[in-house]
């Protein structure tokens, strides 16, 4: 995986997504289902951290956060916050790729992991990964993934309209997409489910962005406060409905580790 195209994004991300209305809208919908889950847990894996917003909330709840991103750029963003930031020292940001998890993190484990906005869409071998997650989590610790959908009636209609059919069906190219020297997978929230298995146990997959749009196309919501929060509510109303999962920008995936080993997690 390269991380220059994160490493050039990482200047600009807060503003245009995590301060940005409506990214503040699709991350409070996913943290509203951590705190479902991760509530007792005190030891937190955070895969593709970014700029570090997630690593800060989860600590300022309380939990000791073990944070990983391959760009050294969004790595020193997080770091230069959690220095600032009063729960700061709870956090621990490491600069590696997601495939390098057994030899950051050794013989640790965790109460919980995170994944959220897509990091895992640039990982080539998700039951790989599956599998050093695995090692690195208790048995029963959840487990909340959010990746890019590869079916968008959001994306299609808003590069149709452009007239850009090529933008439109990005997603739905066979092996993914490149994006700035990057490539890209779309897997269905069934393939998910398959990679995970048969270490973690997936109990609900929920759509994030099946009436929300993609951050790309919602500039005009940050003017419109009461639209914004009319569609939010409207999201919320689907969220339970793995079929609008298949069809939304981003979809959740909520597991939990199996109670029991397997001969997969038998360390290489």
């Amino acid at each position: 995986m390269s991380a220059l195209a994160f490493d050039e994004l990482a200047a600009d991300y807060d503003a245009s997504f995590s301060r940005h209305p409506l990214g503040q809208v699709l991350r409070g919908l996913v943290r509203e289902r951590v705190r479902i889950h991760f509530g007792a847990a005190r030891h937190i894996l955070d895969l593709g951290c970014g700029t570090g917003e997630d690593s800060l909330d989860l600590a300022a709840r309380g939990a000791a956060v073990c944070a990983i991103d391959i760009s050294a750029a969004m790595v020193r963003t997080a770091r230069a916050k959690a220095a600032a930031h009063p729960a700061g020292a709870r956090i621990e940001v490491h600069c590696a790729a997601m495939e390098r998890l057994d030899a950051v993190l050794r013989e640790r484990r965790f109460d919980a992991v995170l994944s959220n906005f897509g990091a895992l869409n640039c990982v080539a071998d998700l039951s790989r990964l599956s599998a050093a997650v695995a090692r690195h989590v208790q048995p029963g610790a959840p487990l909340l993934w959010v990746l890019l959908g590869r079916h968008v009636p959001w994306e299609w209609l808003w590069f149709l309209l452009r007239g850009n059919a090529r933008r439109a069906g990005r997603r739905l190219r066979r092996g993914g997409a490149h994006w700035r020297g990057l490539h890209v997978q779309y897997p269905t929230p069934g393939g998910v489910r398959a990679a995970l298995q048969p270490h973690f146990e997936v109990e609900a997959i929920r759509p994030l962005g099946w009436v929300l749009p993609p951050s790309y196309a919602g500039d005009w919501l940050g003017a419109r406060p009461g639209l914004l929060g009319a569609l939010a509510r409207v999201e919320r109303l689907g969220s339970h409905s793995g079929w609008l999962a298949r069809l939304a920008d981003h979809y959740i995936i909520e597991a939990r580790r199996r109670p029991w080993p397997t001969d997969a997690e038998v360390r290489p």
